[in-house]
């Protein structure tokens, strides 16, 4: 089963995750607009861990689902910089547990918090001294705003935010061509030769 709606939100939110050039991305889902969301992750988790792709639910309040969509590899050697490391331990994560784990602790995090975990920019794969910076100033006094708060290098940021631009351009392009979500992730080697470096 194919959902095209599903297909057309992921593609556009989460295509550099698609395209292998970050570790995740954040979407939300409305639960009234899609109430069928775990079946359809159902649906197409056999397809997109074939392409080293997952999704969860890591959080489902009153009106929308929260789904991380990532890459395991990707996202473990993200977390295993000490840098990142040393943010987890303050919050209160197993930093010598499997990443499973430590996403099981940021369900749990949602659930009990009443404000958005800020480690959560670690679990996307943002630069770590613009996740510190986001932290200190508690989003406050960035130097630049596009797919993450910048506080520290604009210029790299900048350069990124394109890249993710064109990367999201060719994704959304080759759905209203009429492939499916999974052709595009197959075509990645197209988006990155030729678009998004």
């Amino acid at each position: 089963m194919t959902c095209a709606k599903f297909e057309a939100v992921i593609g556009y939110h989460c295509s550099p995750v698609l395209m292998g050039m970050k570790p995740a991305n954040l979407v939300s889902f409305s639960k009234e607009k899609m109430p069928e969301l775990p079946e359809i992750i159902s649906d197409y988790k056999e397809g997109f861990g074939q392409e080293g792709i997952h999704m969860e639910i890591i959080c489902g309040c009153r009106k929308h689902y929260l789904l991380l969509v990532y890459r395991p590899d990707m996202l473990q050697e993200y977390l295993e910089q000490d840098e990142a490391r040393k943010l987890l331990l303050q919050d209160g994560y197993d930093i010598n547990g499997t990443l499973d784990e430590m996403i099981a602790h940021l369900k749990e995090r949602f659930f009990h918090k009443t404000e958005f975990p800020h480690e959560i920019g670690l679990f996307l794969g943002y630069p770590i001294e613009d996740v510190k910076g986001f932290r200190k100033f508690g989003g406050s006094d960035c130097k630049l705003c596009g797919y993450w708060k910048v506080y520290d290098n604009v210029e790299q940021a900048r350069m990124v935010f394109a890249s993710y631009d064109r990367c999201r351009e060719f994704t959304a392009a080759q759905i209203r061509q009429g492939y499916s979500i999974l052709q595009v992730i197959g075509m990645k080697h197209l988006c990155t030769s030729q678009m998004c470096v």
